[in-house]
């Protein structure tokens, strides 16, 4: 899941649903869902701090639209735990935590190792097809500029998905899409480093040539470092006093 760019005061009218499929016939978003996108996109950014509130009247003015959207958008963002909403007080930006780093993380490293080794009786063609994206992973990780930790940070999740997609289970994708949601500024804390960025490619590189030769331990055990390596990165980083 790779959401949306973040919100820009003067779009008001981005997110109006001009026909009810895409191109590819795919249903459109609701506009609470492409809201919530947009929401999120922003907290990932930094432009909403944890523990911040979000205010909705400030939101329905921005999109153009009423609060009835947002505030539902608002309750899509809560059930991933990104946002809270309390009685009387409106919603507001969750607050890190090691002990939330840890608990998410347990569960995606299970589910995800469980996933890729699914993915060791495909064929080598199936396979093959994430080799680009693997590539492009191990570009951004050697690339100085200031917009590489964002984009590999993208990149990543995008593979992750698209395996998880790749694995013929829609609930399992369905959940994996969610996890990404409630972990991706944990995981943005992990591949803060460049070093980090450059081990983590390493292994993505392990995970695709293990799949290539229908090794789905080494590849499940190399998905399950990807995901431990994160979450001891994110938990030291919090522990730093980082966020």
């Amino acid at each position: 899941m790779s959401p949306a760019p973040a919100p820009h005061p003067d779009s008001k009218h981005d997110l109006r649903l001009i026909d009810r499929t895409r191109s590819d016939g795919a249903a459109l978003r609701t506009m609470p869902e492409q809201i919530a996108e947009r929401i999120y996109a922003a907290i990932v950014a930094g432009q909403y701090q944890p523990g911040e509130r979000i205010r909705e009247d400030a939101l329905a003015d921005s999109f153009g639209v009423s609060r009835g959207p947002v505030r539902e958008a608002l309750r899509i963002l809560e059930r991933d735990f990104v946002v809270r909403v309390l009685a009387n007080r409106g919603a507001h930006v969750t607050k890190l935590t090691a002990k939330e780093v840890n608990d998410i993380f347990e569960v995606r490293r299970v589910l995800a190792g469980t996933m890729v080794r699914r993915l060791a009786s495909m064929s080598q063609a199936t396979v093959a097809r994430f080799a680009p994206a693997v590539e492009k992973l191990e570009q951004l990780a050697t690339a100085q500029d200031a917009q590489a930790e964002a984009a590999y940070l993208a990149a990543s999740v995008e593979l992750s998905l698209a395996i998880a997609s790749a694995s013929g289970n829609e609930r399992l994708a369905e959940i994996m899409n969610s996890l990404a949601r409630q972990s991706w500024r944990y995981t943005k804390l992990g591949l803060s480093d460049p070093n980090r960025r450059m081990e983590s490619a390493r292994t993505w590189r392990v995970l695709l040539e293990a799949l290539l030769v229908g090794d789905g331990q080494v590849a499940g055990n190399a998905m399950e470092k990807l995901v431990n390596d994160s979450c001891r990165e994110a938990a030291r980083q919090l522990e730093r006093g980082a966020v």
